[in-house]
């Protein structure tokens, strides 16, 4: 039981946490841009000032946000994934419309809410890489399914490996683009 509160207890923390980071910063850009028309436009011509993201770029994406994979009971990116994800930002950096949602997963091991808080580590983990290397945070949205979607079946911990993972869905405009499932 212990264990249980340990865990669920930063869990729900972190998610008031960002819930309430979010109403804020919406609630400070409608408040800012309300009253001065000025203000308006000037927000109107910055975002019409982005360049739209090429063809090669979105490919880009696709295929450097393929699934992260993690080790055992474990959120800490690894050397390889690091690299990807910094040229994923690069791009993600230059294109503000553009959005990502970091989807974190685990295997079977554990009890459902711990396989559900560790799949939002990982998710996070992601999260915190990106924005550090300097991607706005309202470009990406974290979840976690826990052990819920699965890419093989319950077995050993090795043959359960590609279950610990994070996964990644390009937003573009109203068009979701699936890149690592």
């Amino acid at each position: 039981m212990r264990r249980l509160a340990n865990v669920l207890v930063p869990v729900l923390l972190s998610a008031l946490l960002l819930l309430t980071t979010g109403c804020i910063d919406r609630r400070a850009k409608a408040a800012s841009t309300a009253g001065d028309a000025s203000t308006s436009q000037a927000d109107a011509s910055g975002s019409a000032e982005e360049t739209p993201i090429t063809e090669q770029e979105l490919q880009r994406l696709r295929y450097n946000f393929h699934r992260v994979h993690f080790d055992y009971d474990s959120a800490m990116l690894q050397g390889k994934t690091r690299q990807v994800l910094a040229a994923n930002a690069e791009i993600l950096m230059r294109h503000p419309s553009v959005e990502v949602q970091v989807e974190g997963h685990a295997d079977h091991w554990g009890s459902d809410v711990y396989n559900l808080a560790l799949g939002q580590r990982r998710a996070e983990s992601v999260r915190r890489f990106l924005t550090s290397y300097g991607v706005a945070n309202d470009q990406l949205k974290v979840i976690s399914f826990g052990e819920e979607r699965p890419l093989v079946d319950e077995s050993d911990r090795d043959v359960e490996a590609p279950n610990r993972r994070a996964e990644f869905l390009v937003i573009v405009g109203t068009d979701a683009i699936s890149s690592s499932y």
